[in-house]
């Protein structure tokens, strides 16, 4: 009899990294053993974007002020807060009704936030639960709750628990499992550059530094346009592009980074997230991510499977990824310096841009395999 797994993602507006990485995993599944649910909370783009590829998506609706993203439930009053939290455990009701209803066997939830939607439903009704943690978590009393109430544990990369002290890791090794996120690389098609770079509306002759992503506080985007107006002091012809949309909650961060950008007069594009991202990615010439906290960043092994050499912070599991200077650049998180430094020297030598690339497409075809992926993740499922 096959097990019945729901998916749940809060994130009902986005469809990048976190529910990518959830939808390959739903495609590697071995059909003749499990069926599935994909529950959100509201419409949006991770709807629109899993069903373009063929996947249903139900919408449980949680309560509006409860359903809100940047932070801004903390901004609430103490009785916005409480009813913040009453419709949170309403919400566990309606996953009662939802599991009873769709005979579910285990309940998959994407993120800390998914997993507080349905954990008391999950105890209620003795369902196994598993945590997928993505990105790097605090030490904090929600990180407790989400170590102790969750039944079994994913992790997209080692790097994700460094925050934590090393015996809380040991208490709770027993329920977590590290399985890095495999890619189809076949699909990916380098095109060629100046091409790409017309066919996006960049002046050939610029040297494009590239970001392909979310765009929020988290992903550190204002570090990258400080050290690309910083670059622009002296004469240059780099051009800084960035892919993507902004997160919601966070347009006034964006609408700041844009003013920036316009008073220092420096060149500058952004188009919003495009399916073909082949062609971002073969437009530029250095990939960064700066982000503040990472789980196993995809955008990184999509760049480096693009032969792209990558500039990217040390958090999550990017040094999982970029093992040696030979595969790429890790600075700290926040530096300007090191950024502005990174891509100096990239900038500066064409035979260590290319040699990089090469290293880095070799390396990320082997390491993270769709084939290693899918064994060991129907392996995980079938022993819950």
């Amino acid at each position: 009899m096959k097990k019945k797994i729901m998916f749940l993602e809060s994130r009902y507006d986005s469809f990048y990294g976190a529910q990518k990485s959830m939808l390959k995993l739903i495609q590697s599944l071995d059909k003749n053993n499990f069926d599935y649910k994909v529950v959100t909370t509201e419409h949006g783009k991770l709807k629109s974007g899993l069903e373009e590829n063929n996947i249903q998506v139900d919408i449980v609706k949680l309560g509006k002020r409860a359903n809100v993203f940047g932070g801004k439930a903390l901004e609430y009053s103490i009785i916005g807060k409480m009813f913040v939290a009453f419709q949170i455990l309403f919400y566990n009701l309606k996953m009662i009704r939802y599991i009873e209803k769709n005979n579910v066997d285990i309940v998959y939830v994407n993120d800390l936030r998914a997993l507080l939607y349905s954990v008391l439903a999950t105890k209620i009704l003795k369902k196994k639960n598993v945590w997928y943690i993505r990105s790097d978590v605090p030490n904090s009393k929600l990180t407790e709750v989400g170590l102790k109430f969750s039944d079994n544990i994913i992790t997209i990369a080692q790097g994700v628990l460094r925050y934590l002290p090393q015996e809380k890791i040991e208490k709770y090794n027993h329920k977590i499992t590290n399985i890095y996120t495999g890619f189809d690389f076949d699909q990916y098609k380098i095109f060629d550059k100046n091409e790409s770079k017309i066919r996006l509306g960049i002046l050939e002759n610029k040297f494009v530094i590239g970001y392909l992503g979310s765009i929020n506080e988290r992903k550190g985007l204002d570090i990258l346009v400080d050290s690309f107006i910083e670059l622009n002091n002296n004469p240059s012809n780099i051009e800084l592009l960035v892919v993507g949309d902004v997160s919601p909650g966070h347009e006034s961060y964006w609408d700041m980074q844009l003013g920036k950008i316009e008073k220092a007069n420096v060149s500058f594009k952004n188009i919003p997230f495009c399916k073909e991202v082949s062609r971002a990615y073969s437009a530029m010439d250095i990939f960064v991510l700066p982000s503040r906290s990472e789980g196993l960043p995809r955008v990184v092994i999509e760049a480096m499977g693009h032969q792209l050499p990558v500039i990217a912070t040390e958090v999550g599991g990017a040094s999982e990824i970029i093992e040696s200077g030979n595969l790429g650049l890790l600075i700290k998180k926040d530096s300007i310096d090191e950024l502005i430094s990174g891509l100096t020297t990239l900038i500066n030598s064409s035979d260590m841009r290319k040699r990089i690339g090469i290293n880095a497409k070799s390396n990320v075809t082997e390491k993270f395999s769709k084939k290693d992926f899918q064994e060991k993740i129907n392996n995980f499922f079938n022993l819950i």
